[in-house]
C-alpha cells in the first residue's frame, strides 16, 4: 500500500510541484486565473482526486504502478497551467 500511494505523489508532483500548488492555489483564491487558466485549473483539482481515489484500489489489485495505463491521464490544459506557475 505504502509504495502505491508513494507513487501517485510521485506521479502527482512530476506534473505540479509544491511550489506550483502554492502559487496556483493563491492566484485562484485572489480570483487572478482567467476563465480558461480556472478550467484548466478545476480539472487538474479533478485529476489529483483522481488519482488519489485510485491508488488502493491498483494497490489492492497487483497492478503495475510504472505503467501510465494504470492511473488516471492528465488533463493536458491541467499540466500547461501548472509548468506556467
Amino acid at each position: 500500500m505504502d509504495v502505491a500511494k508513494a507513487e501517485c505523489r510521485r506521479r502527482i508532483l512530476s506534473v505540479v510541484d509544491e511550489t506550483a500548488q502554492i502559487n496556483l492555489a493563491a492566484a485562484a483564491g485572489a480570483n487572478r486565473l482567467t476563465a480558461e487558466q480556472r478550467a484548466a485549473y478545476v480539472a487538474g483539482l479533478d485529476w489529483i482526486m483522481q488519482m488519489r481515489a485510485a491508488w488502493p484500489s491498483l494497490a489492492a489489485s497487483g497492478a503495475d504502478l510504472s505503467d501510465d495505463a494504470s492511473w488516471p491521464a492528465v488533463p493536458a490544459a491541467a499540466a500547461d497551467l501548472a509548468g506556467d506557475f
